[in-house]
């Protein structure tokens, strides 16, 4: 046994390698094991057992995302025929730039260790979201007061140009250091989810009035289904941030003339038996009320430059931003709010030809 196969058949949880065809290439012996309920070996197909558990069915559906979900939950039938919470992520498996499959790694979630990592994860970011609060307290006690000054400089200085000029940029930037710090606390702290039975077709359709105005060079088209309202379980003002996030993303992109389409969807897709960090019931098919398995997919494209796949791959990252005035971390939070919501969202894009958000949220959610 080569030192790789020694570490990889060590490794405390399940791998699970699968090409670009499907077909399953490596799986150790420690995920061959947390799957004894629902067995798959090397040389099988997660395509033909993508009906057999959610697991199986979000490989063989991964496979064609170009931005892949991570930390995820899902329930399929365990060894003994009980239920078994998995816990996994998924990553790209690239020889250069040529994209040869995807590898899970997967862990069996027990009721204590999926409590012990929830807590534990409530714990960093109850520390993380101190420390960034009360580093914004010292930067923002300076910053309100050169604002402060500013505003009694200027009148005083209302005759001299040149001075003036240089308040209302001290002014400007100041503002904009606020906007920044109110950004990250937005981001660190954790979601409290104020569920509401909400019309996201409706919210949607304001929002898209409000920037029909910002940009009128701009055509923002929507269509939505004409048998029902879309209503679902959200947080009208986060779910509201994340779309808003999403349209100026998509606004800015095609610099303020061109076309931006908008389309709302009621939908079954892999998700309706997974969830993302949220413990829930009745996600076994015959299991639950049918409303819980429903999804509304929202896609957002615009007709801009579209992007490369290194950028691609960086956008969900905080801070990062193309944009001279950017702060990096509306995209992150977007994603945040929506994984909070028990939803995924996926990204499709290339140069010359746009780029099209997808989100897909829960209809049903279990209010805590």
């Amino acid at each position: 046994m080569n030192l790789e196969s020694a570490i990889l058949s060590c490794f405390r949880a399940g791998i699970l390698a699968v090409r670009a065809d499907g077909t399953v290439e490596y799986l150790n012996k420690i995920g061959s094991k947390i799957l004894e309920g629902s067995p798959i070996e090397i040389g099988d197909n997660v395509h033909e057992k993508a009906n057999d558990n959610s697991f199986y069915r979000l490989l063989s559906d991964a496979l064609s995302m170009n931005y892949l979900p991570a930390r995820i939950e899902a329930e399929l039938p365990g060894k003994d025929g009980d239920p078994l919470i998995l816990g996994f992520t998924l990553a790209e498996l690239k020889n250069g730039e040529e994209l040869n499959g995807i590898c899970a790694f997967f862990k069996d979630l027990t009721q204590v260790e999926m409590a012990q990592e929830n807590e534990n994860l409530k714990d960093r970011l109850m520390v993380l979201g101190q420390m960034a609060a009360g580093l914004a307290h010292e930067i923002r006690n300076p910053i309100a007061s050169i604002g402060v000054h500013c505003s009694i400089l200027r009148p005083h200085l209302a005759e001299n140009e040149k001075l003036s000029a240089s308040i209302r940029s001290i002014a400007s930037d100041v503002a904009r250091v606020e906007a920044i710090i109110s950004e990250c606390l937005s981001f660190v702290r954790p979601d409290v989810l104020g569920l509401r039975e909400i019309g996201v077709d409706s919210l949607v359709k304001d929002i898209c009035v409000k920037f029909q105005e910002l940009y009128p060079g701009i055509n923002f088209s929507i269509s939505v289904p004409a048998t029902k309202q879309l209503v679902a379980d959200i947080d009208p003002g986060l779910f509201s941030r994340a779309v808003t996030n999403l349209l100026s993303n998509a606004a800015d992109a095609c610099l303020g003339k061109g076309n931006i389409e908008i389309a709302l969807s009621r939908t079954h897709h892999f998700t309706d038996i997974m969830r993302l960090d949220r413990r829930d019931n009745g996600l076994l098919p015959g299991h639950g009320d049918v409303s819980e398995k429903e999804y509304i997919r929202i896609r957002i494209k615009d007709d801009g430059p579209g992007m490369s796949r290194e950028l691609q791959e960086r956008i969900f990252i905080p801070f990062f931003t193309t944009k001279k005035q950017g702060t990096g971390i509306g995209l992150p939070l977007t994603q945040k709010i929506i994984h909070s919501h028990g939803g995924v969202i996926d990204l499709k894009s290339s140069p010359g030809k746009g780029a099209e958000f997808i989100i897909q949220i829960p209809v049903r959610q279990k209010h805590v």
